[in-house]
């Protein structure tokens, strides 16, 4: 019966107003108790903050499709499939050592074209991904049928060679130039401060959809597919990236929100060179997530095949961003999160700041989208950007500005912002 109801699409929206009351009480509670070492900060109860869990809630409810819940002939597949894996990923020595699991991105050629979104001129780069599965790799049939996948995009704007780039990577579900260049505010990154830009899309997304629904494919009950995008959005990132750096690329930083973070705070482990990374409203444990966000039913359903438990840690190792400490500089890595985040959550970025060594953090009042508003992670982001030496200037800000949180970047309990 709970499958029947939950493959109905938008079924989770009935839960909406008790989950965002939960959050509510939740909230007015913690502000009365002492912080806890090792937790993020409390979140400040307010109406506004509030509705933006509202908000939350509604497309986390909205995004449950009927590939959320497996049929019962399902649990033992996916559980098989992962414990194949993790044998193959043991006698291989990608647990122990998981940059071995990905291999050396080669030289591509795009092809270029060029097109215009939203006032802006842009090119548009697509090759063939040269991206597959290892040999016997559990997944890998499934993975290489996804024929509209096996070509990767980028989107680049580009004025002085000279000028440094920032690598620009998309969320869940998009991947498209005009979501792209909203969310990260590509007029005013490239044209005001003069940054090239480069926006790669992701496996199943944008342009690269198998599905009906950007990315569901990869994220979905078949756990072993995250693994395989996640490795296909290295192979194809630092080509493009090798790419940018055969047109005079010299300084390249990485910016990731949300799925990107993940994929950001991934590459920042193999790619060396990269000048600094920006990690918002980030993600980085993805069996934790799913426990998290799965049913009481599909979790009681699951345990025994062992879906959600050691099996699944131990194959998401080899692309997991705690597995290996970063290649970036500690005083070049950024992150900002919001403490009403309902998709990512905050443990999930206070687990990848502890990992990155508590560098410098921006804990904002809001949930998972509303950084896109947020003045207090422009400013944070505008100092990322030129204490890295990616832009000289920023926008002027008022003498009476508050500093952005976590600027001691040391403090277990940053200020927020």
């Amino acid at each position: 019966m709970a499958r029947r109801f939950a493959n109905v699409p938008g079924a989770g929206l009935v839960f909406v107003p008790q989950k965002t009351a939960g959050f509510a009480f939740g909230s007015w509670l913690r502000q009365r108790l002492p912080e806890v070492d090792g937790h993020p900060p409390s979140p400040r109860f307010t109406l506004g903050l509030t509705a933006q869990v509202a908000l939350d809630e509604l497309m986390l409810g909205w995004m449950k499709s009927p590939r959320r819940y497996p049929a019962e002939a399902d649990y033992a597949a996916v559980a098989r499939e992962l414990r194949e894996a993790a044998v193959l990923y043991r006698e291989r020595g990608f647990i122990e050592r998981p940059e071995t699991y990905h291999r050396e991105p080669q030289p591509i050629a795009p092809r270029v074209e060029r097109k215009w979104t939203s006032g802006l001129a842009f090119e548009r780069l697509s090759w063939p991904s040269a991206y597959e599965p290892h040999p016997d790799e559990p997944g890998r049939d499934r993975w290489l049928g996804y024929r509209a996948n096996r070509t990767a995009y980028a989107y680049a704007l580009r004025g002085d060679p000279a000028r440094p780039w920032l690598v620009c990577i998309h969320g869940f579900g998009t991947g498209m130039a005009l979501t792209e260049f909203f969310a990260f505010r590509a007029r005013r990154l490239h044209q005001e401060l003069g940054l090239n830009l480069l926006f790669p899309v992701l496996p199943v997304h944008g342009p690269r959809k198998v599905g009906r629904l950007g990315g569901q494919e990869l994220m979905s009950y078949e756990l072993q597919n995250f693994v395989l995008g996640m490795a296909q959005s290295m192979q194809d990132i630092r080509g493009a990236i090798g790419w940018a750096r055969s047109k005079g690329a010299e300084t390249v930083g990485v910016h990731g929100m949300s799925l990107g973070a993940y994929v950001g705070s991934l590459l920042v482990t193999i790619e060396p060179g990269l000048a600094m990374v920006l990690a918002g409203a980030p993600l980085c444990d993805i069996p934790k997530l799913f426990v998290h966000h799965s049913t009481a039913t599909l979790r009681r359903r699951a345990d025994p095949d062992g879906t959600l438990g050691d099996v699944a840690r131990q194959v998401h190792a080899v692309i997991s961003p705690l597995s290996r400490p970063p290649l970036v500089p500690e005083d070049r890595r950024y992150v900002y999160a919001g403490l009403g985040d309902r998709m990512s959550t905050p443990p999930q970025a206070q687990r990848l700041w502890e990992h990155w060594g508590r560098p410098k953090i921006s804990w904002y009042d809001g949930s998972h989208l509303t950084f896109l508003w947020s003045s207090a992670v422009t400013r944070f982001v505008d100092d990322a950007l030129a204490e890295s030496g990616l832009v000289t200037h920023t926008r002027p800000r008022p003498r009476t500005a508050r500093p952005a949180a976590g600027t001691n970047g040391r403090d277990p309990r940053p200020a927020r912002s």
